[in-house]
């Protein structure tokens, strides 16, 4: 019998032409001393709350599926936020939450520049028009604009993230109303950040049937667990729940999630000290010569610098401390982005950018 050589297909080529020309989003995983790149909450979790979810974690049933509806976490959010279980739907991150509003309304998709990558690589993904207004140069809404472009363009869904990442700042509300009240969209607000602000727009829902919040327990110390919340209208739960996948928040999450936030006392704690060290952080950059600080009510704050930015970020890193390099053409030329870490982390920051701004 003969043998024929296997001969090898490659059909990269029937990947949709949309994906091919994406980029994916870039996570630097360079090991260092210091990480202050992901906007994550730098504080560990105490012993015996770590013992007390590690007993719960004990007694979870992995061999067996998680609760689909994530009933207990969905009553602990709720609780948590001061929301209406039956009018949230939970996510593996408000990442896939984006994807399935992107998905049940479709496109176009306007959002501000700069803002989240994540809405425009995901709507490119799904093969959905990104139509993008930018912000003035203060990092603020053009209101207007925002619903000139809205109406051109006949978006269905508009992205706000408020507080904005990677800017820090929150839009004005005046400028959020007027797009709700304008636009004939889904307006959805990203309130990533809200725990380092303090304000939100969810008391407003029911004026808004439009609106749509986004929340996320990974900037207060649940990154790992991936756990976005999305709230809105019965309406849009409704539909939104026809898509989301199955069984999306797995046992363990639901598990440690549920345990963690019980101790409000002690989350809350840790984000008043972050904010403290955001004051303070802000406070000593503004001091340093060649760098303008730029307003912030998230756990990042966002820097220019007068040297090249880029060269800046690799002696950083070069000295074990990394924080996110923005830096390329247009609004964001020589910017950086730093995480609010621990006191210690910070204060070796500004001492390492101190010395390294000397020599530029």
């Amino acid at each position: 019998m003969k043998n024929y050589p296997r001969q090898s297909k490659d059909i990269t080529a029937l990947i949709r032409p949309q994906v091919r020309k994406l980029a994916a989003y870039h996570v630097d995983e360079t090991k260092v001393r210091i990480k202050l790149d992901a906007m994550e909450n730098p504080f560990p979790l105490p012993p015996a709350m770590r013992s007390e979810i590690a007993a719960a974690v004990k007694n979870s049933f992995i061999n067996l599926y998680p609760d689909p509806s994530a009933k207990e976490l969905k009553k602990a959010i709720a609780s948590f936020w001061k929301m209406k279980p039956e009018q949230m739907i939970l996510g593996n991150g408000s990442d896939e939450l984006i994807q399935a509003i992107i998905l049940a309304f479709g496109g176009p998709v306007l959002v501000p520049t700069p803002t989240f990558a994540m809405y425009d690589i995901t709507a490119q993904a799904l093969a959905q028009e990104v139509v993008t207004v930018p912000l003035n140069a203060a990092f603020e809404l053009d209101a207007d604009l925002m619903i000139k472009k809205a109406k051109t363009s006949k978006a269905k869904v508009i992205f706000l993230a408020c507080p904005n990442n990677p800017t820090g700042n929150r839009f004005s509300d005046a400028a959020i109303k007027r797009i709700l009240d304008k636009a004939n969209a889904a307006v959805v607000i990203d309130e990533a950040y809200y725990s380092f602000s303090g304000k939100s727009y969810l008391s407003l829902l029911k004026s808004y049937p439009n609106m749509i919040i986004l929340r996320t327990l990974s900037k207060i110390g649940f990154a790992g667990l991936r756990v976005g919340a999305l709230v809105a209208s019965p309406g849009i739960v409704q539909e939104l729940n026809k898509i989301r996948l199955p069984y999306n928040i797995n046992s363990l999450s639901q598990t440690v999630a549920g345990c963690a936030l019980k101790h409000r006392e002690i989350l809350n704690q840790q984000i008043s000290l972050l904010i403290s060290e955001r004051k303070k952080l802000y406070n000593e950059l503004s001091n340093l010569a060649g760098v303008t600080v730029y307003p912030s009510e998230t756990n990042f704050i966002m820097i220019r610098t007068l040297a090249d930015a880029s060269a800046i970020h690799k002696e950083l890193k070069q000295k074990g401390i990394l924080i996110k390099n923005l830096n390329k053409p247009g609004p964001l030329k020589n910017c950086l982005r730093v995480t609010i870490g621990t006191p210690e982390e910070n204060k070796e920051f500004l001492m390492t950018l101190n010395r390294i701004l000397a020599t530029q």
